[in-house]
């Protein structure tokens, strides 16, 4: 049974002319419009030779078409598989194959990297599914009832920055457990206006769709993300509830916190995705009109620990006490519990777990250990069980032997006044095997002062073996489709560049 449709359904016969969603051109759509447009759709794909159980990938934009499309794959049981519409024709190839996708759906099929898949699968296009105008037939209602045989009900590409995407497969009641999670943490009703700034190729964009519609709320669609456009969108359909990624978060912060009057309708706003600098963290926890959240997780395991503004009070620095029914651990190389304030690897048990990734065995195998996900991520917990995010395992730089961590780095740099943004990396080297650098966003003008400065502040704060080799000075930084900082893209640059970056260093001194 469609769980996720049978609940758009129920409301458009209990209250059909409420607004289930609201595109970003300020088109609105019914309860009762959006399952009508959802049977057509099922009905027509029915028709197109799309069988029980196929594995469906879409490369589409955000849209009500788009949601509209999804819902009616859910009705036909197929295995969902959004991709990022821009992926260029080698990745979208690549990912195709990995996850054994049988049809692909577009927005147009005059895109060259859409052209090139048509000898490979099935291409149809949305013009293709918007040709009927009416129901042809009722087989929209006709599911299988073995959990088994659906299990698989979306297929998505993990987020990480690191390195390539990996598939993770989730069923529909995975999803339906994450939608009720987020009720239960953040009191969702019909009542709310939930803003969706992030793409449904990303795990928090399937959340922030699909939980408006199993309660009766509203959805509101912002599919490319700007500040200006994310305030006149929450000032104008009056949101009350939203999840934005940390990088957008820290982009809105000083309009949040300047003109609190402007977004009284917001009631719940939660931070995602990576840690937020602990100043701008601690002023959105004493925001007048919202309740304010932190929270960690992960794709594969949801959110694992939240942190609301009464134990920020108490723990300012911690990302979260463990939610119900998850088990965070901080273990040692040997997979040891660490001592309360020890740094080491977060490992999480929960029950909204995904099963792994498709076709990856042995991947699953290493990330899902005895029930608990290695997360990648190193941090401790304090005596109390708050737990506390130090760095990406991955991020770690080791010179010389020293593990360093980027974030301490990161957050000195960061309360420069004239600093946007800063990220730190490990760039290779001959020598001490990886050296930091720090890539800066600010004003160009300002990047002769701004490097001696941040210099002098390093030098006091930090430790040799802290002190970044080089600066990179910018205006932005790049960031991925999901709204992370790509620094496997920022390290790459680096690398490419074949600097000799310990040079000056074994000329002149010794680091210690």
């Amino acid at each position: 049974m469609s769980v996720i449709f049978e609940n758009v359904n129920k409301f458009a016969s209990l209250t059909p002319e409420k607004t289930a969603v609201i595109d970003s051109e300020g088109v609105k759509v019914s309860y009762k419009q959006l399952a009508n447009l959802t049977k057509i759709r099922a009905s027509r794909l029915s028709n197109l030779v799309i069988p029980n159980f196929s594995r469906i990938a879409l490369c589409l934009n955000e849209s009500i078409d788009t949601l509209v499309t999804i819902l009616a794959l859910n009705i036909l049981n197929a295995t969902i598989i959004p991709l990022n519409p821009k992926l260029k024709s080698n990745q979208l190839q690549r990912f195709l194959k990995s996850v054994d996708a049988e049809v692909l759906i577009v927005e147009s099929l005059t895109n060259s990297s859409f052209k090139d898949m048509i000898n490979q699968l099935k291409v149809i296009d949305l013009e293709m599914l918007q040709k009927d105008n009416k129901v042809q037939n009722d087989s929209y209602s006709l599911r299988i009832s073995n959990p088994q045989e659906y299990s698989k009900f979306l297929i998505t590409l993990s987020s990480g920055s690191t390195g390539d995407p990996k598939p993770i497969v989730f069923s529909e009641n995975d999803k339906l457990k994450r939608s009720k999670q987020s009720v239960e943490l953040y009191n969702v009703t019909h009542n709310d206006v939930i803003l969706c700034a992030s793409p449904f190729f990303h795990s928090l964009g399937q959340r922030l769709t699909f939980l408006p519609l199993l309660v009766g709320g509203t959805l509101v669609q912002l599919p490319v993300f700007g500040v200006q456009k994310w305030i006149d969108t929450v000032i104008k359909y009056q949101v009350t509830m939203t999840i934005p990624v940390s990088s957008h978060l820290h982009l809105l912060a000083g309009q949040l916190l300047k003109f609190p009057g402007k977004f009284k309708s917001l009631r719940c706003l939660v931070s995602s995705s990576a840690s937020i600098d602990q100043s701008v963290k601690s002023s959105l926890f004493e925001l007048p009109y919202c309740d304010f959240h932190e929270m960690y997780g992960a794709s594969e395991i949801a959110t694992a620990t939240s942190l609301n503004k009464d134990e920020a009070k108490i723990k300012p620095n911690s990302i979260g006490f463990p939610c119900y029914g998850v088990e965070v651990r901080v273990v040692d190389e040997n997979f040891i519990d660490c001592c309360p304030t020890t740094i080491g690897r977060i490992f999480v048990k929960s029950y909204l777990a995904s099963s792994g990734y498709y076709n990856l065995p042995n991947t699953t195998e290493k990330s899902f250990v005895n029930g608990y996900f290695l997360t990648g991520d190193l941090g401790y917990l304090d005596i109390d069980g708050f737990l506390y995010f130090v760095d990406r395992e991955k991020d770690v730089i080791i010179v010389g032997g020293v593990n360093i961590y980027p974030s301490d780095i990161e957050d000195v740099i960061s309360r420069h006044i004239m600093v946007k943004a800063s990220v730190v990396v490990g760039a290779h080297d001959l020598y001490f095997g990886e050296l930091p650098v720090a890539i800066i966003a600010c004003n160009p003008d300002d990047k002769v002062s701004i490097e001696n400065e941040l210099r002098v502040t390093l030098r006091k704060e930090l430790s040799s073996k802290q002190q970044p080799i080089m600066f990179f000075f910018q205006e932005k930084m790049p960031f991925s489709p999901s709204g992370k900082v790509d620094r496997k893209l920022i390290r790459d640059q680096i690398d490419s560049l074949g600097l000799d970056l310990s040079r000056r260093l074994r000329n002149t001194q010794h680091m210690t």
